[in-house]
């Protein structure tokens, strides 16, 4: 298997370049920046942006998979639709072109935009409007759209994954950064109650990746993914373990959080279709996600000073 990483200087690629090198595949490494270090020995790095569309289709040659991660997270609409979506349509040309055998591009649970029943199943209204970032919303959603045109209109078998938040063994956000702050402060850790979000660990993202390309009822389909969903009453509890704080955590009932608005809601992912189509199972038990959860707040931590 040979497949394309777009992305791949980013925390997952490089988690991902790392296990798919270990299990045999070819790995095909493209970014604009090279990450600290390189890329794992083995890969083949493409230096190069998605919107370069002559680099694009030199990368896609001899390519049987695309994982497509790949975004600016800009909250520009000219930077979004210029160099994400630009680019987006770049790669399912390419990869249409080349007869390349599967797509996948990983999208965000952004694009629900504000959860109105839970758990929040593959159906849920994409409510961009509502979103933190509209326009990042709204973008990823087209990129969806594309994508899944591509597939009815062009025979490009293709899969789209939504997730709220991956870790592997490391795992950063701004959020989790200022939680440890207060914690090694001393202070109360305040967080609303109830919320929480879907985390996914990427070892299970690396396992969705090979059911969905040995596989065919994946293609045209869209799949939540997520391995646990944790309180922030029990990230804060985490984040007190892994800093050894004095810290409380006190929770604040929804009607009067006045924090963070990232905080408030609940991203419970139904995870109920992925299972039921592809047989997907966690690779971790409750016990070993967490442990790996606070494994990887313990490495967020250490890169705090």
């Amino acid at each position: 298997m040979q497949v394309l990483i777009t992305g791949a200087a980013g925390s997952i690629g490089r988690y991902l370049t790392g296990k798919f090198l270990n299990d045999g595949w070819q790995v095909r490494c493209l970014d604009k920046v090279v990450p600290e270090g390189g890329f794992p020995q083995g890969a083949e790095a493409v230096v190069c942006s998605i919107e370069d569309r002559d680099a694009v289709d030199r990368a896609m040659e001899g390519i049987d998979l695309v994982l497509h991660l790949a975004w600016s997270f800009s909250d520009d609409p000219l930077t979004l639709l210029t160099t994400d979506l630009a680019g987006h349509l770049y790669l399912l040309e390419a990869a249409h072109a080349n007869s390349t055998k599967h797509f996948i591009y990983t999208s965000s649970a952004v694009v629900y935009g504000k959860p109105l029943q839970l758990p929040i199943a593959e159906d849920h209204p994409l409510l961009v409007h509502h979103s933190r970032k509209p326009f990042y919303a709204a973008a990823k959603a087209a990129a969806e759209g594309l994508t899944l045109a591509y597939g009815r209109e062009r025979g490009l078998s293709c899969t789209i994954l939504r997730f709220w938040w991956a870790f592997g063994q490391e795992i950063g956000g701004r959020h989790l950064r200022e939680m440890i702050a207060t914690a090694r402060s001393g202070r109360p850790l305040a967080v609303p109650d109830p919320a929480g979000g879907s985390f996914v660990h990427m070892d299970d993202l690396a396992h969705v990746i090979k059911l969905i390309s040995s596989n065919e009822r994946a293609s045209g389909q869209v799949y939540n993914l997520s391995t646990i969903y944790l309180t922030w009453r029990e990230v804060a509890e985490d984040i007190i373990q892994a800093t050894s704080s004095q810290s409380r955590v006190e929770t604040v009932p929804l009607s009067d959080w006045r924090g963070s608005a990232f905080l408030r809601d609940q991203w419970r992912l139904s995870i109920q279709k992925i299972k039921e189509e592809l047989g997907f199972s966690s690779v971790y038990d409750d016990t070993g996600a967490r442990n790996a959860f606070r494994e990887a707040l313990e490495w967020c931590a250490s890169q705090i000073s």
